[in-house]
């Protein structure tokens, strides 16, 4: 590379970098004191304690009065909306290929050893859902009244070879993981039901809340189809440990189980959604979601806790005129994961087409003293570029450095398996995700309210009220600050790509790999240089059509530097190539990617969606399944047949779909055939390939 070269390299870096005091920090430093002052951690405290209390039985009668106890505390805070939408808990009912539950509720359960009689009584008691909830797998199904003895088999792997070479017909096994796939084998190899001693962390002494009981894999909560027969019980790992010695030991072990428990599908479940409204016009609106309706006090008490005391703030700021009310209206919603936010999407499908913007708060609050937590905070996928991923950030990162210098603000890539899922692009609200936890609370029964600390809880109130009234009253007047921040995170994301490629140059040893390589740089550097001008370009939507041309003046040098600015480290990596194969004597042979018969035919298959989110494929046997082993529900870069869905408007063929999917991992398909799984999909409805010539 020439001198002058270096020299334009060095001053373009510099210059995007060193990003001045923009207006978007003024207007937060101004509002950051008006909400701190007026947030209480203690009252967030205490909506904790008065949802877990009924939280933590995890049956439907018990969701029912969490419900009823999040819209009492919405009307305490005199919010413009408090609404309990009931949908059906009939175990039928689908929104969006996601099936509601049956009804489920349970008085007592408890599960003893009855043999060998000599053994020491912290043992021979094993648990008891009246003492700790987390010891009964939810839709556990009812024992006889006087319960029910068999003997313990243990399992060692759990799968189905391993346990049709068990002889347990007529016991109920012990395994040490995946407990909840078993549930599909029980009643074919006559085994009666499951007792679980997986290991929580380095925690002997607790036990994992284990929250599925599904016949489907990749199954969450039961539906009508799901056997209703069988039963499972989470025991500690040192518990099982002493059971699992006494086998060993040649002993007999049996163990009794008394469940008193129903199921009904005469009932509903509800989801719960509250509103300031906004002083505009325009019907939009920013969205706060997490789920209720799980064990734990931390998950997810603490994130609908932090909602309605973040909205709550805001109402009374607003009514006390210490804030103005914004243009755009800002809302709660609550309820049962996906299942719950998916009918409310299909209620309201219009409305959140007007949401400019969504947090997902699950899990959040972690103990306040913990120097391992750190905040981690999720971003949109590909499929929907934000200005959000730069915004969201700057407001943690400027609370968070003012008050706690040891408290780190890390960024992560879009994950689903959560309420995330409403910036996917049939919806168009992009999400971002915080997630405030070490990990040692999750899905165990250790997730109780003495975890709980009302300093994090104050915190997370105070950083989700500013981001949501900001948002709630952006207009033209943010478009600039707001795109400093987007195009600096853009800036070090093409950066970050160009080195990563940069880096797969050093294993390169002969001109086909080196070609390869160049190739897919190129490709990647431009792809995500694309990426990072949507992000700019979606910016534009907070402002009406009125100021759509301003808007537009405002971020064009943005998009054009950034443009720039991507062309100009392609040329940085072609020259880096060049100087590999200089250096090395390789010459770089040209790479053209394959072109043949599966190529040619998803070339013609342009596929457009029918369902919102990730299809469950419930409904459909596991044996007509095509491609997939699992449930497609739960997306991740490397579920090809989740991560390809949200692509598929009719506009792309497969092979632009294959390309994007693969951009977005980092990685090829394998062993995944995109035609197969779209024409299965094409087959049950969820797909219908259009004519795009």
């Amino acid at each position: 590379m020439g001198k002058s070269r270096h020299l334009a390299w060095y001053i373009l870096i510099c210059t995007v970098l060193i990003i001045p005091v923009s207006a978007c920090a003024t207007e937060l430093d101004e509002l950051m004191p008006i909400i701190k002052k007026e947030v209480s951690g203690e009252r967030a405290h205490q909506y904790v304690s008065r949802l877990w209390q009924y939280d933590k039985w995890s049956t439907l009668p018990m969701w029912q009065k969490t419900a009823a106890e999040v819209q009492e505390i919405m009307n305490e805070r005199g919010f413009d909306e408090a609404e309990i939408v009931n949908t059906p808990a009939d175990g039928k009912t689908q929104y969006h290929n996601w099936t509601n539950p049956v009804g489920w509720d349970v008085q007592h359960a408890t599960l003893v050893v009855t043999e060998p009689r000599d053994i020491p009584g912290e043992y021979r008691f094993l648990c008891s859902y009246k003492y700790n909830p987390t010891s009964l797998t939810f839709f556990s199904a009812p024992t006889p009244p006087e319960g029910l003895e068999a003997e313990l088999a243990v399992l060692e792997k759990s799968d189905e070879k391993t346990l049709s070479s068990l002889d347990a017909r007529g016991k109920i096994i012990l395994v040490s993981s995946q407990a909840g796939a078993m549930k599909k084998y029980l009643d074919r190899y006559g085994v009666l039901g499951v007792v679980s001693d997986q290991k929580v962390g380095e925690f002997d002494d607790a036990n994992v809340w284990l929250n599925t009981w599904s016949d489907s894999p990749g199954g969450w909560l039961m539906n009508a189809s799901d056997s209703q027969t069988t039963f499972c019980f989470s025991i500690s790992a040192q518990k099982g440990e002493y059971l699992r010695n006494l086998i060993k030991e040649g002993k007999t072990v049996k163990v009794r189980a008394i469940i008193d428990s129903r199921y009904f599908t005469d009932d509903n479940l509800p989801y719960i959604t509250g509103a300031i409204k906004g002083s505009g016009s325009s019907g939009e609106e920013v969205l706060i979601a997490g789920h209720i309706f799980e064990w734990g006090a931390n998950d997810n008490c603490t994130g609908c806790s932090i909602m309605l005391e973040s909205v709550g703030t805001l109402n009374d700021l607003i009514k006390s005129g210490a804030l103005p009310r914004p243009k755009r209206g800002i809302r709660i919603w609550t309820g049962q994961e996906m299942y719950g936010s998916l009918a409310f999407v299909e209620h309201n499908l219009e409305r959140m087409r007007k949401t400019i913007a969504a947090v997902c708060c699950d899990t959040p609050a972690a103990g306040y003293d913990l120097n391992s937590t750190n905040v981690s905070l999720y971003m949109n996928p590909n499929v929907c570029p934000s200005y959000t991923d730069a915004l969201f950030p700057k407001v943690f990162n400027k609370y968070y450095r003012s008050i706690r210098s040891n408290k780190h603000i890390i960024t992560k890539p879009f994950m689903g398996g959560t309420d995330t899922y409403f910036c996917e692009p049939e919806i168009g609200a992009p999400t971002n995700f915080i997630y405030d936890n070490d990990g040692i609370l999750h899905h165990n029964s250790m997730d109780t309210l003495d975890k709980v600390d009302a300093r994090s809880l104050r915190d997370l109130c105070i950083v989700n009220a500013v981001y949501l009234y900001f948002l709630a009253n952006a207009d033209i007047g943010n478009i600039e600050s707001i795109a400093d921040l987007t195009y600096e995170r853009g800036i070090k994301n093409i950066i970050d790509k160009s080195a990563d490629m940069k880096v797969r140059l050093k294993n390169a040893q002969d001109g086909a790999t080196l070609g390869k390589i160049l190739s897919e740089g190129v490709t990647t550097i431009k792809y995500y240089t694309g990426q990072q001008i949507k992000a700019l370009e979606s910016v534009s939507r907070l402002v009406p059509e009125s100021d759509k041309s301003s808007a537009i003046n405002i971020l064009s040098p943005y998009i054009d530097n950034t443009d720039d600015f991507g062309k100009l480290c392609i040329e940085h990596f072609r020259e880096a190539v060049d100087n590999k194969a200089t250096a090395e004597s390789i010459k770089i042979v040209s790479y053209k990617k394959r072109y043949g018969a599966w190529e040619r035919e998803a070339e013609q298959l342009y596929p457009k969606r029918k369902t919102i989110g990730s299809p469950t494929l419930d409904g459909i046997p596991q044996d007509q399944w095509v491609e997939v082993k699992d449930s497609p529900r739960w997306w991740s870069t490397g579920n090809w047949a989740a991560s390809s869905y949200w692509w598929c408007d009719g506009t792309r063929n497969l092979n632009e779909v294959k390309e994007l999917i693969e951009l977005e991992a980092g990685r090829p398909v394998q062993n995944f055939d995109l035609i197969n799984y779209y024409k299965f999909l094409e087959k049950h409805g969820f797909v219908e390939f259009v004519d795009n010539k």
